[in-house]
């Protein structure tokens, strides 16, 4: 389908009626000077930059300029030199010079012989008014601009956004009317970029690496489709581009935008307010895109795998991010000091409640880095103190504001803070520094150790818990005890003034917590006079929130300086829901009731005088059932087995949160003996004992035995391990491998790590060779501590499961991890802090799980009773079963749509292919693809329920329909179908129906040269469907044909095509008998010419060209077949010796030079156009070296 007419005036128009609405200058691409840029292939408007260099770089102290022409062309050609470099050095790279350039300027020589830092950009804009922005810089957008590829071919960008001639935006247009618009859009600025994503290789036929060159310099890139837009950068995958819904803090509501947009005619009427407007008001506002190109985007290493270097991305801020920094920045501006106007207290501070898992640590890197590297004194010379109650946490958080390019420096020691501080205010003492106050100061109500953390009894404290709530005791004071007076003086006295300088910001991490009022007091004695945020992702407790205020401030009516809540990280896809599901059965009950017994007779044989004393020192409590072995034994296997089921699937991993340490390293071994049991029935199974069952019979035992069969590689190789922490055990060396640090950091990057390689979807192709001998250490008895750890395998197994206590249940981010086991007692903020541990959204991953074995989320207003039913609180941890009654009514509305066509069913004779016809308009199949997409979304949620399994054979009749509709109308590049965007629970039950004989045979192939393509066609019994597929197949043909050779043959075959569908519309019978010629017509075109025999497959395709190009041309005369055919040869011979010649580059200058050989031969050859001079020469011989380049890789064949 043909899209650019809708994308240029539904989306390209709007988004720059906008941008000029804000200041921008517009010019066309057509309308571009040729004096803007050198030439075609030149990515930046020199003309412009170099008038701007000139302009911004002034003498200090006079504000003279002082550069003269050829000094700004110098530092012009510095930026071009570092542009080009991307021809030997990778995007990435090549695009962090090019930013290094932009933001601090390059070194030149100036008056005086001084050296200069010349900028390419004004960056003083704070305090500016827009129209003196506008002075100091010029914004530029350009529409439909070209480049000249190193082919010869030109790439046309839909829209390029310049700041002072420098291309710092790039925006892909798409129609809304596209099934994935927006993704759509990212593929192509990957493929243009020439960084294709890899999963779909380059989606432009005989392109060769795009245009990289206009990237180099590119900060940020936008996928639009006028309804909704998404933000990323040059290496953003899909899944990280970002849509923006804020517009904030520049507007206090959305009814401010929309007054200026309709003030401006942007919006009209009842014309929606979209994420798209939202976006460039927000993004591409003059002042706000100098803001987050120097603030807000910058490059961070992401570890990949185990053993390897990590890899570098350019990073954005998502808009909750930039919100809330500039909102801190505000009031650090803007709010009273301590003692200033009469402030008792600082008044620049506030809470940023930013629920879990939506980038809390790259928001502090973003502070930092906005502080840092301001313009503004003010602003530059903060000293930031960042507290921290966990090293894990400390160690995430300073790894990541490390990236902000500001100091870092981690205090060991109190002495250590003390000392930072000191210099704050002071010249040298601008740093981040992370400290973990509350370990300096023993032990303090409300303060936990991350050692004693991980030996507390914590089922005692749980039963505790209960009985004191139960008793009238106020649950936030049981859940979370404020430190009284006594203990919080005595413990400020620890620590001396160490800086009275206004100019230190703290940040305390996990602000929500009550010994944030102890933290408070020591640092109003260390730095009475610090501004002071808190940062928190865990709800506040209602009782809490008067202390919250008084320590960091809240904003009128109580609210917090900014807030992100769960719903709507959900829908930004920041987060993915979490659902629970219970699982804890009455095995407990007995193994209780079975040691009470044992107890009793064990009793019995004390004498009575000492009964009481043993009873209570021997007596079994409920911990000792939760470490049972036979108990966490019989829940492995069904761990194990909702695992394998389920996450597994998806390729993702899991964690387990056991009731202690000696639990964890049980489950190990638990979980270990379950695989070999679990492995020793895949050895009996016979799958083909289902291969002809529907999936939706299987019984749950049958679908474990088939996922077990099916990913058995992986389930054999896969490891459990726990990640606990140090006890009295140390001396005796037990549990060292799950205890010591550096063994922890290696098993927790490679938990990270996703698995070597999973199966197909389809069950039944691949091959699963049968286990030979049971798996060594498989069975390990009820003696875990007789294991001892052998040597490390050549290749260490993919690590599945973490068994954890209490470490990793805060502030580890994993998006692999789709299962929480929870076989522990856990409440109120510890709770909703563990469950988002399965929240980090990942590709294909729809939920997270949380599999309650101990019977916390039985009762949430009991689990929870410290947050008094907040219904926010609740939301955010909804039961599985609650997902039954949403996917039914996904299902629903399916139905109805196909049923408003007057499509109910789609089973019998020729309903299938007349729903197809049915869904005609572009606009009912996207809002098709919509409703399917959000069924089978809700389908992977629930399954492997009951419930879910009822609903398959709809799932697969309907991705049925969507994979005729796909191949019909070749909405995607070659009529393509792929499940890819499905989860693999759902692709596992539908993926073999789709490969059915019964089901490929019946659709016709995409081309007309297929071999296949007339028989197939002439079984459709339906004439209508039949004649519509011959009618889509040629269209397709012919606008593929044109897009890529432009022979005047296939223009005129279009032109034959309209012309019969306009004379007879809705006559089907008419429509196909005059199709038949048109098809042989366009098959002959096709077909190799009897007299080029000899002619290599390369030299027949230089011949069509050479031919249709000269029987075009006006100029020049019908070629003579004898004449046309020499001149190929010698064409093709000198064209395979230039691009196989060392000097060869592909670049600009090659290019040059073999269009000039090119023209001399042709003149040698005594082509001679009758008209227009040389110009239709010139022409020839530069179409011919672009489709030589284009082809180099065929012509270079042709030497070896």
């Amino acid at each position: 389908m043909v899209w650019g007419r809708v994308e240029r005036d539904e989306v390209e128009r709007p988004f720059v009626e906008q941008l000029k609405a804000m200041g921008w200058e517009h010019v066309r691409g057509a309308d571009l000077a040729d004096d803007e840029r050198a030439s075609n292939s030149e990515v930046l408007l020199s003309k412009r930059l170099t008038a701007a260099v000139r302009r911004i770089n002034r003498l200090p102290g006079t504000g003279v300029a002082w550069m003269m022409q050829g000094d700004a062309e110098r530092a012009v050609d510095d930026l071009r030199r570092v542009a080009r470099s991307v021809a030997a050095q990778s995007l990435l790279r090549a695009n962090g010079d090019a930013t290094a350039l932009l933001l601090h300027g390059t070194s030149m020589v100036g008056p005086r012989d001084l050296d200069f830092l010349v900028q390419y950009v004004d960056w003083e804009w704070e305090g500016l008014g827009d129209e003196e922005i506008l002075r100091r810089n010029q914004f530029l957008v350009v529409d439909q601009f070209r480049v000249r590829k190193a082919d010869g071919k030109d790439a046309v960008l839909d829209l390029v956004l310049f700041v002072n001639g420098i291309p710092v935006v790039v925006v892909e247009c798409k129609s809304p009317e596209r099934k994935d618009a927006i993704g759509d859009a990212i593929r192509d600025l990957r493929d243009y970029a020439g960084e294709p994503l890899e999963e779909y290789g380059t989606r432009f036929a005989g392109v060769t690496g795009g245009v990289p060159e206009l990237f180099a310099p590119a900060q940020l890139l936008i996928a639009a489709s006028g309804k909704t837009a998404a933000l990323g950068t040059i290496s953003s995958e899909e899944e990280h581009y970002a849509v923006w819904r804020s517009v904030e803090p520049d507007y206090a509501k959305e009814s401010a935008l929309r007054a200026d947009l309709e003030a401006a005619r942007v919006l009209r009427g009842d014309a929606e307010l979209t994420p798209q407007h939202k976006l460039i008001a927000a993004v591409l506002r003059p002042r706000n895109l100098l803001n987050i190109i120097r603030h807000y985007v910058f490059e961070l290493p992401v570890k990949t795998k185990e053993g390897e270097p990590p890899v570098t991305v350019k990073a954005v801020c998502r808009h909750q991010q930039f919100r809330a920094v500039e909102k801190i920045v505000r009031k650090l501006r803007t709010g009273r000091k301590r003692g200033e106007s009469g402030a008792e207290d600082d008044e620049r501070g506030g809470v940023i409640w930013h629920t879990q898992g939506s980038g809390k640590s790259l928001t502090m890197s973003f502070l930092a880095r906005r502080l840092h590297m301001s313009r503004d004194p003010e602003l530059n010379r903060f000293t930031l103190l960042v507290v921290t109650d966990r090293k894990q946490l400390q160690q995430q958080l300073s790894a990541a504001v490390r990236v902000s390019g500001s100091t870092i420096r981690v205090a060991a020691s109190q002495t250590d803070v003390e000392g930072m501080l000191q210099r704050a205010g002071k010249p040298g003492g601008r740093a981040v520094i992370f400290a973990m106050i509350q370990k300096y100061l023993g032990r303090v109500p409300g303060f936990v150790g991350e050692t004693a953390g991980d030996d507390r009894e914590i089922v005692e404290e749980f039963e505790q818990a209960r009985e004191r709530v139960a008793a009238g005791e106020d649950p936030e004071d049981v859940a979370d005890p404020t430190p009284d007076e006594a203990t919080t003086e005595a413990v400020r006295r620890r620590f001396t003034e160490c800086s009275t300088s206004p100019s230190v910001l703290v940040l305390v991490d996990e602000a929500h917590r009550s010994h944030t009022s102890v933290l408070h007091a020591c640092l109003r004695d260390a730095v009475p006079n610090a501004a002071r945020i808190g940062f928190t992702g865990t709800p506040i407790m209602k009782g809490k929130l008067t202390d919250t205020g008084r320590i960091f401030g809240l904003e009128p009516g109580n609210t917090f300086l900014d807030s992100y809540r769960m719903d709507e990280a959900e829908k930004d896809k920041v987060v993915v829901p979490v659902r629970y599901e219970g699982r804890a059965g009455n095995a407990e009950i007995k193994a209780k009731e079975g040691m009470d017994r044992k107890f009793k007779d064990l009793i019995a044989t004390v004498p009575e005088e000492d009964q009481g004393k043993t009873r209570k020192a021997t007596k079994p409590t409920s911990r000792d059932v939760a470490e049972s072995f036979p108990i966490i034994r019989e829940k492995a296997v069904d761990m194990l087995a909702h695992y394998v089921r389920g996450p597994l699937t998806g390729g993702f991993k899991a964690q387990v949160a056991a009731v202690s340490r000696r639990a964890a390293v049980y489950y190990r071994d638990a979980l270990r003996d379950a695989r070999a049991e679990l492995l020793a029935r895949v050895r009996g199974f016979d799958p083909d004992e289902l291969r002809h069952k529907k999936p939706e019979e299987y019984t749950q035992d049958e679908i474990l035995l088939l996922r077990a069969w099916q990913y058995q590689e992986v389930l054999r190789r896969m490891d459990f391990v726990p990640v606990i922490s140090e006890g009295n055990e140390r001396k005796s060396g037990r549990w060292r491998e799950w205890t010591d640090e550096k063994s922890q950091q290696e098993h927790v990057e490679r938990f990270l790590e996703p698995f070597p390689e999973l199966p197909p979807d389809n069950p039944w192709v691949g091959e699963h060779p049968q286990e030979v001998d049971p798996l060594p250490g498989g069975a390990v008895g009820l003696n875990p501590w007789s294991n001892t750890v052998g040597d490390a395998p050549v290749e260490k197994p993919p690590i599945a499961f973490l068994i954890v206590k209490s470490m990793l249940l805060t502030g580890f981010d994993a998006p692999i991890e789709q299962v929480l086991y929870l076989d522990r007692p856990i409440q109120d903020a510890e709770l909703l802090q563990a469950i988002a541990r399965v929240n980090r959204p990942a590709r294909l991953k729809r939920e997270g799980r949380v599999v309650d074995y101990y019977g916390v989320l039985n009762n949430l207003a009991v689990t929870l009773a410290a947050y008094r039913g907040d219904p926010p609180v609740l939301d955010g941890l909804r039961s599985l079963s609650s997902e039954v009654p949403g996917m039914r009514g996904a299902a629903q509305q399916l139905r109805r749509f196909l049923k408003r066509l007057g499509a109910g069913g789609l089973d019998g004779p020729g309903r299938m292919g007349r729903t197809m016809l049915a869904l005609a308009d572009p606009d009912d199949r996207a809002e098709y693809d919509r409703l399917l997409g959000e069924f089978l979304d809700a389908l992977e949620r629930v399954l492997p329920h009951e419930a879910a399994l009822a609903l398959v054979p709809h799932a697969r009749r309907w991705t049925e329909l969507q994979q005729r509709i796909r191949r019909h109308y070749r909405d995607e590049p070659g009529g393509s179908f792929s499940m890819r965007g499905y989860g693999r629970k759902v692709r596992a039950l539908i993926a073999e129906h789709l490969e059915l004989p019964e089901i490929t045979q019946v659709i016709a192939p995409v081309s007309i040269l297929d071999p296949d393509f007339d028989e197939i066609v002439g079984r459709i019994p339906d004439l209508r469907e039949s004649a519509a597929e011959q009618v889509q197949a040629l269209r397709y043909h012919l606008q593929e044909r044109i897009e890529h050779d432009d022979r005047p043959v296939y223009r005129e075959l279009s032109e034959d095509l309209q012309q019969v569908l306009d004379e007879f519309a809705g006559r089907w019978e008419d429509i196909k008998r005059e199709l038949g010629p048109l098809i042989d017509r366009a098959r002959r075109a096709e077909a190799a010419d009897p007299g080029l025999g000899g002619l290599t497959p390369i030299e027949r395709k230089l011949y069509a060209k050479l031919s249709d190009q000269l029987t075009e041309h006006p100029a020049f005369p019908v070629p003579d077949r004898v004449f046309l055919r020499a001149l190929t040869g010698d064409l093709s011979s000198l064209i395979s010796d230039q691009v196989s010649s060392a000097s060869w580059s592909g670049q600009e200058t090659s290019l040059d030079d073999l269009q000039v050989r090119i023209w001399d031969l042709l003149r040698k050859k005594g082509l001679k156009p009758h008209q227009g001079g040389l110009r239709p020469l010139t022409e020839l011989a530069n179409s011919l070296a672009g489709y030589a380049q284009q082809h180099a890789a065929a012509f270079r064949a042709e030497r070896q």
